[in-house]
C-alpha cells in the first residue's frame, strides 16, 4: 500500500507538477503543497493496527486566475487516489489566492506504521 505522501504526489503531480510535501521552494506562481499527520486506530492488544491520515492540500495561484477548475481537478484526483472528498477553505490574502483542501487518507488494510 502506498504511503500518504506517495498517494498525494501520485494524485497531484500529473495536474500540478510544481508540488511538494510540506514546503515548496520553487519559483512558480501556481503550485500545490500538502501535509499530513497520523491518527492511530483499530487497536488490538493495546496497539494500533491501522491509521488514518488527516491531510491538507494547499493550492496557491495568482490573483485573477480562475481557481475553480484546479480545485475540482484536485478534489477528483485525491478522491480517486483513496482520499476522502475534500472540504475546501478559501485562505487567500493580498499576496495571492490560497485554497486549503482538507481530506483524509485511510490505511484500512495495512499495519500501522507501514504506510
Amino acid at each position: 500500500m502506498k504511503n500518504v505522501d506517495a498517494a498525494a504526489k501520485a494524485a497531484i503531480a500529473p495536474l500540478f507538477p510544481e508540488c511538494a510535501p510540506n514546503e515548496y521552494q520553487g519559483q512558480a506562481l501556481e503550485y500545490v503543497v500538502w501535509n499530513a499527520y497520523t491518527v492511530p486506530e483499530v487497536y488490538a492488544e493495546r496497539r494500533p493496527a491501522a491509521a488514518r491520515y488527516p491531510t491538507q492540500v494547499h493550492y496557491y495561484l495568482p490573483h485573477g486566475k480562475n481557481p475553480n477548475p484546479g480545485k475540482l481537478q484536485l478534489s477528483r484526483a485525491l478522491f480517486e487516489a483513496g482520499f476522502t472528498w475534500p472540504n475546501i477553505t478559501n485562505a487567500s490574502d493580498s499576496e495571492g489566492q490560497h485554497y486549503v483542501l482538507e481530506c483524509e487518507y485511510v490505511n484500512a488494510g495495512g499495519v500501522y506504521g507501514q504506510t
